[in-house]
């Protein structure tokens, strides 16, 4: 085993010919005011481009690709989701609110968990389904109107998604509030997209899901209260592919839920939905929490935060260098069972821990670690390129966020409403994670900074907002999205599982995004990333030629 590992890590970090240029910003995406859109660039000569596959990539063979679609990848489509849009035709714009007189003016406060995501751009997902035989009249007689009806049933128990967030001028702080009458913008369209393109697994222009993504609202001054403003929170697209698939999409403020509340939203929204309208049972049986008294803050975590956030919204105003995703593919990537114990051996042979007792590797430290020496691998193959030597000496950085609600003492409830999250920042310095044990390196530095969220969870706190922002200065930071516990295909609205579920907002930043396995019998988990084209097919072939070395074993 000592000498596979030895080749497989030589492998991982070995030079080759492969060049690609630096993917990794400068500026952390998530500092941007969730009011700024992103503005697409069209490049200059390329008014119709045709989208193929990357070069070296084959639509009938990729052993870590998910496997659910490789079809129709060679149809020509315009590059740029601006353009896209002409053939996603709106038919609908719907506002959706609890049934009337059920929710009562309701004022939530922010806890410090919240303030943490107030300035960050709004978070998007996008759900697939397969529904083959669906026309547009079935469609609209029976579909369209059990999705609404059962959305607004959901939507008395997720009252914050149909509130508004009111900010008030510094220094005052923000807070959710809920009005009768409050409602959710729901856009409904059609289109001639093909299904399987816009679904599949393979390298896909970045910017096409962006089609199917609904637009919130823009903020609006408050008209009793001088200088605050409200916004929306929450604002769903349902895109019909007759005879094919629909595509439900959703865009959303952080600061209103994590991705855990944001799933069991999602996941009572189908389950009424499955039951016609007629059986609420599922949510009732397990409804959000959303009592904010149950987070104590002995530390003035929030107003720390709020300050912190003040300060960052106004040292981040330039945020077009974000908001260009040209020429990056997005594409999704699974290891199954199999292969996280073939990685876990690999680390976990060794004497793990150096000094300081360590749980085994998880199946998230071994992903995780796989995923980031790849990525800094490709990294330095740029610099080396670019002449730019001495990156050894630079500290890389993987940011965790875990969730917190069983972290606490008392722990919360787990269907707690809102945001429960934490971070530890896990920094390395580069010639460690690119040398021949690379893997190993980061795949302990994870498991002991997961192992230090038990042990010391609010230890470092007040540093989870400036400490992300110092990461920055020391060298590259990967974040983490998502995470298998949301269960994300298990989101069934009566159509089955989702073919496929995307983070879309992650083609602006440096994050990997984690999701459970849509394949039960094979297990394991899912990731996706969004790279240039070049970043990709590198990233590519590191990741399949270890994981070919590891099964090779067998």
């Amino acid at each position: 085993m000592s000498h596979l590992r030895q080749t497989i890590l030589r492998n991982l970090t070995s030079s080759s010919s492969l060049t690609v240029r630096r993917y990794f910003c400068r500026f952390p995406a998530c500092l941007i005011s969730p009011s700024r859109r992103c503005s697409l660039h069209l490049p200059a000569k390329q008014s119709h481009p045709t989208l193929l596959p990357p070069s070296g990539f084959s639509t009938t063979s990729s052993p870590v690709l998910c496997r659910t679609q490789t079809t129709a990848l060679h149809s020509p489509l315009i590059q740029r989701s601006h353009l896209y849009s002409h053939i996603v035709k709106t038919t609908d714009e719907i506002q959706i609110s609890p049934p009337a007189g059920s929710v009562p003016a309701t004022s939530v406060p922010l806890t410090f968990f919240d303030i943490v995501f107030l300035g960050i751009k709004p978070i998007q997902r996008v759900f697939f389904y397969n529904l083959p035989n669906c026309n547009v009249p079935h469609f609209r007689q029976t579909i369209l109107p059990n999705l609404t009806s059962s959305l607004s049933l959901a939507l008395r128990y997720f009252y914050p998604f149909a509130a508004r967030l009111v900010s008030p001028s510094r220094p005052g702080k923000p807070y959710i509030h809920y009005s009768d009458g409050d409602s959710v913008s729901l856009t409904v369209a059609e289109t001639s997209l093909d299904f399987d393109q816009v679904s599949t697994d393979l390298p896909n222009d970045a910017a096409l899901l962006h089609t199917l993504l609904p637009k919130l609202p823009p903020a609006e001054s408050k008209p009793d209260d001088d200088g605050a403003t409200v916004a929306p929170l929450l604002a769903v697209k349902i895109t019909l592919f007759p005879n094919s698939g629909v595509c439900i999409g959703f865009e959303f403020l952080h600061v209103a839920a994590d991705g855990l509340a944001f799933s069991h939203f999602v996941r009572s929204w189908a389950s009424i939905c499955r039951s016609g309208g007629e059986d609420s049972s599922w949510v009732e049986n397990s409804p959000p929490c959303l009592d904010r008294s149950l987070i104590h803050d002995p530390r003035n975590l929030k107003d720390i935060f709020t300050e912190q956030v003040w300060n960052f919204a106004e040292a981040w105003q330039d945020d077009s260098i974000l908001c260009q995703h040209s020429g990056k593919v997005r594409a999704t990537f699974a290891i199954d069972r199999e292969d996280i114990s073939r990685l876990k051996a690999v680390v976990n042979h060794d004497n793990f821990g150096d000094g300081k007792q360590l749980s085994p590797a998880s199946a998230f430290a071994v992903s995780s670690a796989l995923i980031w020496t790849n990525l800094m691998k490709s990294l330095d193959l740029v610099e080396e390129k670019e002449g730019d030597g001495g990156g050894g000496d630079k500290i890389d950085s993987y940011v965790i966020v875990a969730d917190f609600r069983g972290r606490l003492d008392p722990p919360l409830p787990a269907t707690y409403f809102g945001n429960c999250v934490g971070v530890k920042i896990v920094s390395v310095k580069r010639r460690q994670l690119l040398g021949d044990d690379g893997f190993v390196v980061a795949a302990k530095a994870i498991t002991a900074g997961v192992q230090g969220l038990g042990e010391e969870a609010m230890e470092d706190a007040e540093k989870w907002i400036t400490g992300f922002g110092e990461a920055f200065k020391f060298g590259k930071v990967v974040t983490v999205a998502g995470s298998p516990r949301m269960r994300v295909y298990e989101t069934d609205f009566g159509w089955g599982r989702p073919r496929k579920v995307e983070p879309v907002q992650i083609d602006t930043s440096d994050t990997v995004y984690f999701s459970d396995a849509r394949d039960e019998e094979r297990g394991g988990l899912e990731f996706g990333l969004v790279l240039r084209k070049d970043e990709m097919d590198t990233f590519v072939t590191l990741f399949e030629k270890l994981l070919n070395q590891l099964r090779q074993v067998d």
